[in-house]
């Protein structure tokens, strides 16, 4: 029998733009705060420019992640028997990331309107909860395709 490796299935083609695009990204970022650190600049703004580096590189480790875990489901379907992937998941992590995001909500908003907070925590804070709206639609569903794609590929 003709036993294929999981890197003979990894799809390279469909990660290398994304290495390309965020690869660069990340490192224009972590060149950025480089130069503001370089040039006296604020401390939150070189701490920001390097969690924009960090989190760009977490989505490419996180879509290579996927490319491997894909690539060994496929090397298993070549082997002694025949894989097929577990249905469903999507609710579960759907709900699992929308209490992740309300915890982390609760958390911001009452370090934001706590009295005895310090005030950079508290403008910290406050900042922080702007975007929120977005985060309530983006990680839930994001975490529920997630949850759905390992039920899919587990051997």
């Amino acid at each position: 029998m003709n036993m294929k490796s999981t890197s003979q299935h990894m799809n390279w083609g469909a990660l290398l733009p994304a290495y390309v695009i965020l690869g660069g990204a990340a490192l224009l970022a972590l060149g950025g705060a480089q130069e503001i650190s370089q040039n006296n600049g604020h401390p939150f703004g070189v701490a920001l420019a390097l969690f924009a580096s960090a989190a760009l590189f977490g989505v490419l480790a996180v879509l290579t992640w996927m490319n491997w875990r894909a690539a060994r489901f496929r090397a298993s379907r070549w082997g002694l028997y025949d894989q097929t992937g577990q249905k469903g998941g999507f609710l579960k992590g759907f709900l699992f990331g929308l209490l992740g995001v309300f915890v982390v909500h609760v958390v911001l908003f009452f370090a934001a309107f706590t009295p005895a907070a310090p005030e950079a925590v508290k403008a910290i804070a406050s900042i922080a909860l702007l975007p929120y709206a977005v985060l309530y639609t983006v990680v839930p569903i994001v975490t529920g395709y997630l949850t759905r794609f390992v039920r899919a590929t587990r051997i």
